[in-house]
């Protein structure tokens, strides 16, 4: 009986090595769309932060999905996309034009296609796309929970493109914020109303932040309502 379970794991196994579609470490996502190399991953992270940041200055014009996870979605997807004219028109302002190239990785992706934010635990299975557990939009505790991993509480476990997530279970709607971190004690984070509710894209300092009026929204380790930093797995 051992025998022959271990010669059906062994089989399993092969098979999707083979598919392509291995998760080695577990996360929900194939490793084919995992992020391996440290320039690659820097640069990920640059393309991010710099595509979130830029829409506090000039809101680019296809960004369809204004709210505070929109943005990390919307900056997610973008910085995997092939840097062409066309995409360098959607924007009239970044603050970093030179980031190197990623390479191996682009949006859609493989396997994924567009349904690149896991929604669901577990590893990831073939049949998790068509499962509906893989999906092109997310709210914010599902970025968090499924697409990314705690850093801790303090920006010293930061980089320039990692995330932050507070809760506020009364809040109306979904009671998740996200922000990101653009590195040296800066965020930006859209304020999560619509367009006509006064929604817009703030950009501030840790230290701003820190003096808000509501101590629900320090982003300290003693607030409970503050969740900590966190990272997408993809270059984790």
């Amino acid at each position: 009986m051992f025998r022959i379970t271990l010669a059906i794991l062994m089989t399993i196994a092969t098979l999707a090595l083979a598919s392509g579609n291995a998760d080695g470490d577990g996360d929900g996502y194939p490793d084919e769309v995992e992020i391996t190399s440290a320039a690659d991953r820097e640069a990920f992270m640059n393309w991010f932060a710099a595509i979130a940041e830029a829409q506090y200055t000039a809101a680019s014009p296809d960004w369809r999905y204004r709210d505070c996870s929109g943005l990390l979605r919307y900056a997610f997807v973008e910085a995997l996309k092939v840097k062409d004219a066309a995409w360098f028109d959607k924007f009239s302002y970044l603050p970093d034009w030179h980031i190197p190239a990623i390479h191996g990785l682009t949006y859609p992706m493989p396997i994924l296609s567009r349904s690149v934010f896991r929604i669901a635990p577990g590893a990831y299975r073939d049949g998790d796309v068509a499962a509906g557990r893989l999906v092109g939009l997310a709210a914010a505790a599902e970025l968090m929970n499924y697409s990314a991993v705690p850093l801790g509480r303090t920006p010293a476990t930061a980089r320039r493109g990692d995330l932050l997530f507070f809760v506020h279970p009364l809040a109306g709607g979904s009671g998740y914020h996200s922000m990101v971190y653009l590195g040296d004690g800066m965020v930006v984070y859209h304020t999560g109303l619509t367009p006509e509710e006064g929604g817009e894209v703030r950009l501030l300092s840790l230290a701003t932040l820190n003096r808000h009026p509501d101590p629900s929204w320090h982003p300290v380790p003693e607030n409970p309502n503050f969740l900590g930093f966190y990272r997408w797995k993809i270059v984790d």
